[in-house]
C-alpha cells in the first residue's frame, strides 16, 4: 500500500473513531448522564454521528477500498469516505450544521455511484439490496437537510444498515450457491422495504407497521437462508461469527415486531425500543461480528481471532435487555444503567479488536 493512501485511510478512520466516541457520549447524555462536556453539548447529534459519521463513513472507506483493489484508475474513490470524514468533522466542531449535513449527502451520492461502479462490473442481487440501502442514506440526509423531523429521517437511515447488512449476508453467502428464486425474494423484500419507508413519510402509523413487517421478512429469511446457521456448529472464529449474526437477528425480529406493534410513535420510550432493538440488537452485533472479516483489509494487517471477544458481545446484549426492560416499565434507573453498559460492551469490544491488531503482523 502506497504512503499516501495509507495516511488517508488512517485519517477517515480517526474520524470515524472520534465520531463513535462522541456519539457514544452524546447518546449517555441524553440519558441524563453527563460523560464530559463535548458530549453533552453533541447530544443532538448523537444519532448524526453514530449513523453518518461513524457507520456511514466506514461502509463507504470499506466500499472505496474493495474497488480501489481493482487498480489504480479507481483510487478516486477514496473521495467518497473523505466527504463523509468531513462532514463528521463538521459535526463534531460546530454540532448540526448545513455545511455537514452538505458534506453527508455528497458522501452518500458518492456511495450510490460507487455501487453503480460495482453494478456495471457485476450486476448481482446483494449490489442491488446495498444499493438500495445507499439510497436510503441519501434520501434520509437530503430531507433532514431540507428540515425534516429525526423521527421520520431515522426510519431512512435505519433501512441504509439494515440493507447494507443484509446485501453483505447476501454477499457472503454466495458459497451456498443459494437459488436464484430465494435470492430475487429477498431483493423483493428489500424493494417493499424501502416503499414501507417512503409511506412513512405520507402516513407515518402505517408506514412503521409495514417497514415492522418488512424487518420480520428480512429477518426470517437471514435466519433461514443465511450461512450464519450452519457455521454456529464450527468452531473459533467461524462459531463466534455465526452466534453474532443469529442474534443479531432475533434482535431484528424484536425491532420489526415492536413496529407492527407501535405504529407511528414520534419519541419516548417506545420509540427507542423500536430504534434500538434494531441499532444496538441487530447492526452493533453484525458489526461485532463482521469487524473481525473486514478490519484486516481495512488496516493490511491479519489477525487471530480473540476469545475474549465473547465478553463484549455477551454484555452488549444483557445489558440491552435491560435497557429494554427500562423502557417498557419506564424505569430510568435500568435506562441508564443498561445505556452505560451498552457504551461499555462498546468500547472494550474495540478495545480488544485494537489490542489484536497491534500484536498482528502484516497481511
Amino acid at each position: 500500500m502506497q504512503r499516501p493512501t495509507l495516511i488517508l485511510r488512517l485519517v477517515i478512520l480517526l474520524s470515524v473513531a472520534l465520531a463513535l466516541l462522541v456519539g457514544l457520549g452524546a447518546g449517555l447524555a441524553r440519558l441524563g448522564v453527563s460523560v464530559d462536556a463535548l458530549s453533552s453539548q453533541r447530544g443532538a447529534a448523537h444519532g448524526p454521528l453514530m449513523i453518518s459519521g461513524f457507520l456511514g463513513t466506514l461502509i463507504c472507506m470499506e466500499r472505496a477500498v474493495a474497488l480501489a483493489a481493482l487498480g489504480r484508475r479507481y483510487r478516486f474513490v477514496y473521495l467518497v469516505p473523505l466527504l463523509g470524514a468531513l462532514g463528521t468533522v463538521i459535526l463534531l466542531l460546530g454540532g448540526i450544521s448545513m455545511i455537514g449535513k452538505g458534506l453527508l449527502f455528497l458522501a452518500a451520492v458518492g456511495l450510490m455511484s460507487l455501487f453503480g461502479i460495482m453494478w456495471r462490473r457485476h450486476p448481482a442481487p446483494y449490489i442491488g439490496i446495498m444499493a438500495l440501502g445507499a439510497f436510503s442514506w441519501l434520501a434520509g440526509n437530503f430531507i433532514w437537510a431540507l428540515g425534516a423531523p429525526i423521527y421520520q429521517v431515522a426510519h431512512w437511515w435505519v433501512a441504509f444498515l439494515v440493507l447494507t447488512i443484509t446485501g453483505e449476508r447476501l454477499e457472503l453467502s454466495r458459497i451456498q450457491r443459494l437459488s436464484p428464486t430465494s435470492q430475487r425474494a429477498l431483493l423483493v423484500i428489500s424493494i417493499a422495504y424501502i416503499l414501507s419507508v417512503g409511506l412513512t413519510l405520507v402516513n407515518l402509523d402505517i408506514g412503521v407497521r409495514a417497514v415492522g413487517l418488512s424487518l420480520i421478512a428480512i429477518a426470517l429469511w437471514l435466519l433461514r437462508f443465511d450461512i450464519a446457521s450452519k457455521a454456529v456448529q464450527k468452531r473459533g472464529l467461524p462459531r463466534y461469527v455465526a452466534i453474532c449474526l443469529l442474534i443479531g437477528y432475533l434482535w431484528l425480529l424484536i425491532g420489526g415486531a415492536v413496529g407492527i406493534l407501535s405504529g407511528a410513535v414520534y419519541a419516548g420510550l417506545i420509540y427507542e425500543l423500536f430504534l434500538h432493538s434494531v441499532l444496538l440488537g441487530f447492526v452493533f452485533s453484525m458489526i461485532f461480528g463482521h469487524a473481525p472479516i473486514i478490519l484486516p483489509s481495512l488496516t493490511g494487517r491479519q489477525i487471530s481471532f480473540n476469545p475474549l471477544l465473547y465478553l463484549p458481545l455477551a454484555l452488549l446484549h444483557l445489558a440491552l435487555v435491560y435497557r429494554a426492560y427500562g423502557d417498557l416499565v419506564g424505569n430510568v434507573i435500568a435506562r441508564q444503567h443498561g445505556g452505560v453498559l451498552n457504551a461499555v460492551a462498546i468500547l472494550l469490544f474495540f478495545a480488544l479488536m485494537m489490542h489484536t491488531l497491534l500484536k498482528s503482523r502484516r497481511a
